[in-house]
């Protein structure tokens, strides 16, 4: 397998305990709701669950939570399990990293991909610690972390003298 396509470090940020005690209860109750429905056949109660797990796992493996993949000469952030909805950074992009506290739902209205004013964008899943990466083209990519400094450090280490380099 090529190197290059092997991450060299990852990091995952779940949503928060609440919001996941929140949304599968929501899911079980649903479910147990369609069971139990008056004026509906056991062939429609049975759909009707089907479709409710589906949707259950479905944002669970496409949105729910964060993941930050580092490799070689670029970093991935990811929503969700799967990673399919996700941007790739070039390391020679960055030119300079910062480790920080922000106001999640003041600067960007919630969390999860968001943009907010003056070139700031976020990919988030909790809390209200993140690495900005300050970008060539003037953009402020908040990258959501339980553990900002490590994330950085990393980043730094992996990107050594790319981090700044002009391009």
């Amino acid at each position: 397998m090529d190197s290059r396509n092997t991450p060299i470090y990852r990091e995952w940020s779940s949503w928060s305990e609440w919001i996941l005690v929140v949304f599968w209860g929501s899911m079980l109750i649903g479910m147990a709701t369609v069971s139990v429905a008056p004026g509906e056949s056991d062939q429609e109660r049975f759909w009707g669950m089907v479709v409710l797990g589906v949707v259950a796992v479905s944002v669970q493996l496409l949105v729910a939570g964060l993941g930050v993949r580092l490799y070689r000469d670029h970093l991935v952030v990811g929503l969700g399990s799967l990673g399919l909805i996700s941007k790739k950074v070039r390391y020679d992009q960055i030119v300079r990293t910062e480790s920080v506290k922000y106001e999640p739902i003041r600067e960007f209205g919630g969390w999860g991909v968001r943009w907010g004013k003056d070139g700031k964008k976020a990919w988030t899943a909790r809390g209200n610690r993140a690495v900005v990466l300050h970008l060539r083209d003037g953009t402020r990519l908040y990258v959501g972390s339980d553990a900002p400094h490590r994330l950085e450090e990393r980043i730094r280490a992996i990107a050594g003298t790319r981090v700044g380099e002009q391009g």
